[in-house]
């Protein structure tokens, strides 16, 4: 009988780009290179590394935003600030315009 040949599956790394046989697949149809001795820590583990990046690039655009809202909302408190001072204004008009109209009728 004739000896069957081994199949041998080797996939491109979604992250670094070498190819090889130990790999591990994402829900994302993502693969990514795995080398590992069971028992001891990966010598390389291309997943691990692009979620790191992932979450550190996701981190910085989080911070990008929130920096961009505190800046409007500085903004906004200056001219909150400029609308203020013209209520004031207003007010004290207002309490002189009444005063003087107290004044002119008695009641």
């Amino acid at each position: 009988m004739r000896k069957k040949s081994q199949l041998q599956v080797e996939v491109t790394c979604d992250y670094c780009g070498s190819k090889t046989e130990t790999f591990v697949a994402t829900p994302d149809h993502l693969r990514f290179c795995r080398i590992q001795t069971p028992g001891k820590e990966p010598e390389k583990d291309c997943m691990t590394d692009y979620y790191r990046r992932k979450n550190n690039v996701q981190k910085k655009e989080i911070e990008g935003i929130f920096s961009q809202e505190k800046n409007s909302l500085q903004k906004k408190e200056e001219v909150k600030l400029t609308d203020r001072t013209t209520a004031l204004k207003k007010l004290e008009e207002l309490k002189k315009f009444l005063n003087t109209k107290k004044t002119n009728h008695p009641s």
